[in-house]
Protein backbone atom coordinates (compact mmCIF):
# COMPACT_ATOMS: atom_id res chain seq x y z
CA UNK A 1 0.00 0.00 0.00
CA UNK A 2 1.19 3.23 -0.92
CA UNK A 3 1.47 6.20 1.39
CA UNK A 4 -0.68 9.25 0.88
CA UNK A 5 1.45 12.51 0.05
CA UNK A 6 0.29 14.07 3.06
CA UNK A 7 1.64 10.76 5.14
CA UNK A 8 4.62 10.71 3.59
CA UNK A 9 5.55 14.44 4.28
CA UNK A 10 5.20 13.80 7.62
CA UNK A 11 7.38 10.52 7.35
CA UNK A 12 10.13 12.68 5.95
CA UNK A 13 9.62 15.62 8.35
CA UNK A 14 10.27 12.06 11.27
CA UNK A 15 13.47 11.60 8.75
CA UNK A 16 14.40 14.83 9.39
CA UNK A 17 14.12 15.43 13.10
CA UNK A 18 16.04 12.27 13.69
CA UNK A 19 19.29 14.14 11.37
CA UNK A 20 20.76 11.49 10.60
CA UNK A 21 20.63 11.57 6.93
CA UNK A 22 24.93 11.72 5.10
CA UNK A 23 26.32 10.87 9.04
CA UNK A 24 29.44 9.51 9.44
CA UNK A 25 29.38 5.64 10.45
CA UNK A 26 28.43 4.61 13.55
CA UNK A 27 29.48 1.69 15.52
CA UNK A 28 26.50 1.15 17.78
CA UNK A 29 24.69 0.62 14.05
CA UNK A 30 27.53 -1.31 12.72
CA UNK A 31 27.65 -3.81 15.31
CA UNK A 32 23.63 -4.04 14.77
CA UNK A 33 24.20 -5.14 11.14
CA UNK A 34 27.00 -7.24 12.14
CA UNK A 35 24.42 -9.25 14.62
CA UNK A 36 21.83 -9.19 12.18
CA UNK A 37 24.06 -10.73 9.22
CA UNK A 38 25.33 -13.47 11.98
CA UNK A 39 21.94 -14.17 13.27
CA UNK A 40 20.71 -15.09 9.85
CA UNK A 41 24.20 -16.39 9.03
CA UNK A 42 23.74 -14.20 5.51
CA UNK A 43 26.67 -12.97 4.22
CA UNK A 44 25.32 -9.30 4.36
CA UNK A 45 23.43 -7.16 6.34
CA UNK A 46 22.15 -3.44 6.05
CA UNK A 47 20.97 -0.58 7.87
CA UNK A 48 18.96 1.90 5.50
CA UNK A 49 17.38 5.40 5.95
CA UNK A 50 14.20 5.85 3.07
CA UNK A 51 15.01 9.47 2.00
CA UNK A 52 12.92 11.34 -0.60
CA UNK A 53 14.55 10.10 -3.64
CA UNK A 54 17.24 7.85 -2.08
CA UNK A 55 17.53 4.87 0.13
CA UNK A 56 20.82 5.93 2.03
CA UNK A 57 23.18 3.44 3.76
CA UNK A 58 23.50 4.09 8.04
CA UNK A 59 25.17 0.88 8.24
CA UNK A 60 26.71 -1.60 5.87
CA UNK A 61 28.14 -5.27 6.93
CA UNK A 62 29.58 -7.38 4.29
CA UNK A 63 29.21 -5.61 1.02
CA UNK A 64 32.12 -2.74 -0.34
CA UNK A 65 31.66 0.28 -2.51
CA UNK A 66 27.98 0.39 -1.43
CA UNK A 67 26.89 4.10 -2.18
CA UNK A 68 22.99 5.57 -1.65
CA UNK A 69 20.28 3.97 -4.38
CA UNK A 70 16.93 5.21 -6.03
CA UNK A 71 13.96 4.62 -4.29
CA UNK A 72 12.97 1.54 -6.80
CA UNK A 73 10.09 -0.70 -5.94
CA UNK A 74 10.52 -4.23 -4.67
CA UNK A 75 13.31 -4.39 -1.80
CA UNK A 76 13.79 -1.60 0.94
CA UNK A 77 11.13 1.00 -0.48
CA UNK A 78 8.74 -1.30 -0.43
CA UNK A 79 9.59 -2.81 3.18
CA UNK A 80 8.41 0.77 5.03
CA UNK A 81 5.55 0.13 3.59
CA UNK A 82 4.63 -2.69 5.61
CA UNK A 83 3.60 -2.74 8.90
CA UNK A 84 6.39 -6.07 10.34
CA UNK A 85 8.65 -7.52 8.07
CA UNK A 86 8.99 -8.17 4.63
CA UNK A 87 10.28 -11.73 3.14
CA UNK A 88 11.22 -11.93 -0.33
CA UNK A 89 12.28 -16.00 -0.20
CA UNK A 90 13.88 -15.81 -4.08
CA UNK A 91 14.20 -12.20 -5.66
CA UNK A 92 14.22 -13.18 -9.03
CA UNK A 93 10.80 -15.42 -8.59
CA UNK A 94 9.33 -11.12 -7.79
CA UNK A 95 8.24 -9.67 -10.42
CA UNK A 96 9.12 -6.48 -8.74
CA UNK A 97 12.62 -7.32 -6.78
CA UNK A 98 13.98 -8.98 -10.00
CA UNK A 99 14.47 -5.55 -11.52
CA UNK A 100 16.23 -4.14 -8.38
CA UNK A 101 19.90 -2.64 -8.38
CA UNK A 102 20.43 -4.80 -5.80
CA UNK A 103 19.37 -7.88 -7.71
CA UNK A 104 21.08 -7.48 -10.60
CA UNK A 105 24.37 -5.69 -9.81
CA UNK A 106 27.27 -6.98 -7.86
CA UNK A 107 24.78 -7.93 -4.98
CA UNK A 108 23.61 -10.58 -6.41
CA UNK A 109 20.99 -10.81 -3.70
CA UNK A 110 18.56 -13.60 -4.22
CA UNK A 111 17.02 -13.55 -0.69
CA UNK A 112 16.00 -10.05 0.95
CA UNK A 113 14.39 -9.93 4.30
CA UNK A 114 13.57 -6.88 6.22
CA UNK A 115 12.17 -5.12 9.42
CA UNK A 116 10.72 -1.25 9.39
CA UNK A 117 12.79 1.04 11.68
CA UNK A 118 9.20 2.69 13.62
CA UNK A 119 9.39 5.76 15.34
CA UNK A 120 6.72 5.65 18.48
CA UNK A 121 3.94 8.00 16.73
CA UNK A 122 4.35 4.85 13.97
CA UNK A 123 6.52 6.17 10.96
CA UNK A 124 9.12 3.89 8.95
CA UNK A 125 11.79 5.69 9.05
CA UNK A 126 14.16 2.83 7.31
CA UNK A 127 14.90 -0.81 7.59
CA UNK A 128 17.13 -3.45 9.10
CA UNK A 129 18.09 -5.84 5.99
CA UNK A 130 19.13 -8.72 5.64
CA UNK A 131 20.66 -10.35 2.11
CA UNK A 132 21.85 -13.49 1.16
CA UNK A 133 22.93 -14.90 -2.71
CA UNK A 134 21.48 -17.95 -2.42
CA UNK A 135 17.28 -18.52 -2.17
CA UNK A 136 16.54 -19.98 1.16
CA UNK A 137 13.35 -20.32 3.76
CA UNK A 138 13.13 -17.43 6.60
CA UNK A 139 11.68 -18.74 10.01
CA UNK A 140 9.27 -16.64 12.10
CA UNK A 141 11.86 -17.08 14.96
CA UNK A 142 14.31 -15.24 12.60
CA UNK A 143 11.68 -12.71 11.12
CA UNK A 144 10.77 -11.96 14.99
CA UNK A 145 14.72 -11.60 15.73
CA UNK A 146 15.00 -8.90 12.62
CA UNK A 147 11.92 -6.71 13.97
CA UNK A 148 14.07 -6.78 17.47
CA UNK A 149 16.72 -5.36 15.99
CA UNK A 150 14.98 -2.36 14.33
CA UNK A 151 13.38 -1.55 17.66
CA UNK A 152 17.35 -1.63 18.52
CA UNK A 153 17.93 0.83 15.93
CA UNK A 154 15.68 2.87 17.15
CA UNK A 155 16.14 3.08 20.26
CA UNK A 156 20.42 4.42 18.97
CA UNK A 157 18.01 7.18 16.81
CA UNK A 158 16.33 8.04 20.30
CA UNK A 159 19.52 8.18 22.58
CA UNK A 160 21.07 10.31 19.79
CA UNK A 161 18.15 12.69 19.41
CA UNK A 162 18.23 13.05 23.08
CA UNK A 163 22.07 13.76 23.04
CA UNK A 164 21.69 16.13 20.25
CA UNK A 165 18.80 18.08 22.29
CA UNK A 166 20.87 18.45 25.43
CA UNK A 167 23.96 19.70 23.16
CA UNK A 168 21.60 22.09 21.38
CA UNK A 169 20.47 23.42 24.84
CA UNK A 170 24.14 23.94 25.93
CA UNK A 171 24.76 25.80 23.34
CA UNK A 172 21.90 27.98 23.54
CA UNK A 173 22.68 28.86 27.09
CA UNK A 174 26.75 29.13 26.23
CA UNK A 175 25.50 32.26 24.22
CA UNK A 176 22.90 33.63 26.34
CA UNK A 177 25.36 34.07 28.91
CA UNK A 178 27.82 35.09 26.22
CA UNK A 179 25.50 37.83 25.20
CA UNK A 180 24.41 38.78 28.93
CA UNK A 181 28.25 39.66 29.64
CA UNK A 182 28.59 41.62 26.13
CA UNK A 183 25.43 43.40 27.56
CA UNK A 184 26.83 44.06 30.95
CA UNK A 185 30.28 45.48 29.88
CA UNK A 186 28.58 47.83 27.29
CA UNK A 187 25.68 48.73 30.51
CA UNK A 188 29.04 49.44 32.59
CA UNK A 189 30.73 51.29 29.84
CA UNK A 190 27.78 53.80 29.33
CA UNK A 191 26.99 54.29 33.18
CA UNK A 192 30.64 55.24 33.14
CA UNK A 193 30.50 57.85 30.48
CA UNK A 194 27.04 59.18 31.86
CA UNK A 195 29.04 59.43 35.25
CA UNK A 196 31.61 61.25 33.70
CA UNK A 197 29.33 63.18 32.10
CA UNK A 198 27.27 64.25 35.28
CA UNK A 199 29.90 64.80 37.03
CA UNK A 200 31.39 67.84 35.26
CA UNK A 201 28.24 69.05 35.64
CA UNK A 202 27.71 69.25 39.21
CA UNK A 203 31.09 70.55 40.18
CA UNK A 204 32.11 74.01 39.33
CA UNK A 205 35.55 74.87 37.78
CA UNK A 206 35.81 77.30 41.01
CA UNK A 207 34.18 78.58 43.95
CA UNK A 208 32.28 82.04 43.71
CA UNK A 209 34.68 85.41 43.86
CA UNK A 210 34.14 87.02 47.44
CA UNK A 211 35.42 90.06 48.08
CA UNK A 212 38.17 90.48 50.79
CA UNK A 213 38.04 86.29 51.19
CA UNK A 214 40.28 84.15 49.43
CA UNK A 215 38.74 80.70 49.18
CA UNK A 216 39.74 77.18 47.48
CA UNK A 217 38.03 73.78 47.31
CA UNK A 218 39.16 70.29 46.08
CA UNK A 219 36.66 67.89 45.12
CA UNK A 220 37.43 63.94 45.36
CA UNK A 221 34.58 60.99 44.22
CA UNK A 222 35.13 58.15 46.44
CA UNK A 223 34.99 56.01 42.81
CA UNK A 224 34.93 57.00 39.01
CA UNK A 225 31.31 55.16 38.78
CA UNK A 226 30.42 58.04 41.57
CA UNK A 227 28.97 61.59 41.23
CA UNK A 228 29.91 64.22 43.70
CA UNK A 229 28.44 67.51 43.29
CA UNK A 230 29.38 71.00 44.62
CA UNK A 231 28.22 70.46 48.21
CA UNK A 232 29.41 73.35 50.16
CA UNK A 233 28.89 77.04 49.08
CA UNK A 234 29.58 80.58 50.04
CA UNK A 235 26.82 83.14 49.97
CA UNK A 236 26.48 86.97 52.04
CA UNK A 237 24.65 87.54 55.24
CA UNK A 238 24.77 91.16 55.21
CA UNK A 239 26.98 93.37 56.66
CA UNK A 240 29.80 92.35 55.06
CA UNK A 241 29.65 88.71 56.93
CA UNK A 242 30.14 85.32 55.26
CA UNK A 243 29.52 82.07 55.49
CA UNK A 244 29.34 78.69 54.36
CA UNK A 245 25.82 77.32 53.21
CA UNK A 246 24.96 74.12 55.09
CA UNK A 247 24.08 71.06 52.15
CA UNK A 248 20.48 70.66 51.35
CA UNK A 249 18.55 67.58 52.76
CA UNK A 250 18.99 64.41 51.54
CA UNK A 251 23.05 65.56 51.95
CA UNK A 252 24.47 65.27 55.13
CA UNK A 253 27.02 66.82 56.63
CA UNK A 254 29.54 64.82 58.63
CA UNK A 255 31.83 67.11 59.72
CA UNK A 256 32.34 71.36 59.87
CA UNK A 257 35.73 72.52 61.24
CA UNK A 258 36.61 76.21 60.29
CA UNK A 259 39.45 75.36 58.89
CA UNK A 260 39.18 71.69 58.07
CA UNK A 261 37.10 69.12 56.11
CA UNK A 262 33.78 68.78 55.50
CA UNK A 263 32.52 65.01 54.19
CA UNK A 264 29.22 65.36 52.63
CA UNK A 265 27.00 61.81 51.32
CA UNK A 266 24.88 62.68 48.74
CA UNK A 267 22.48 59.97 46.76
CA UNK A 268 21.29 59.63 43.14
CA UNK A 269 18.03 58.90 41.58
CA UNK A 270 18.93 56.72 39.63
CA UNK A 271 22.49 55.41 41.10
CA UNK A 272 21.79 52.73 43.23
CA UNK A 273 25.02 53.30 44.92
CA UNK A 274 25.45 55.82 47.84
CA UNK A 275 28.26 58.60 46.42
CA UNK A 276 30.82 59.80 49.01
CA UNK A 277 32.30 63.61 47.90
CA UNK A 278 35.30 64.75 50.27
CA UNK A 279 35.16 68.43 49.99
CA UNK A 280 38.25 70.31 51.28
CA UNK A 281 37.54 73.72 51.76
CA UNK A 282 39.96 76.72 53.42
CA UNK A 283 39.02 80.36 53.61
CA UNK A 284 41.09 83.15 55.14
CA UNK A 285 39.81 86.79 55.44
CA UNK A 286 42.45 88.58 52.92
CA UNK A 287 44.49 91.63 54.85
CA UNK A 288 42.65 94.79 54.53
CA UNK A 289 44.89 97.65 52.94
Amino acid sequence: MELSPEQEARRIAAVRRYDILDTPPDGAFDRIAGLAARLFDAPAATVTIVDTDRVWFKAVCGLTGVAPIGRDPGLCTSAILTGGPLVVPDTLDDPVARAHCLVTGPARTRVYAAAPVTTGDGHRLGTVDVLDTRPRHITPDQATALTDLAALVMDELELRLSALRMLRVERELVEVEHAARERAQRDRSEIAAYASTLQCTLLPPALPEVPGLEASSHYTTASVHDVGGDFCDVFPLGAGTRRRRRPPRPQRDLGDTRHGTLRSLGHCAHQPALSAVRQRVTWTKAPEG
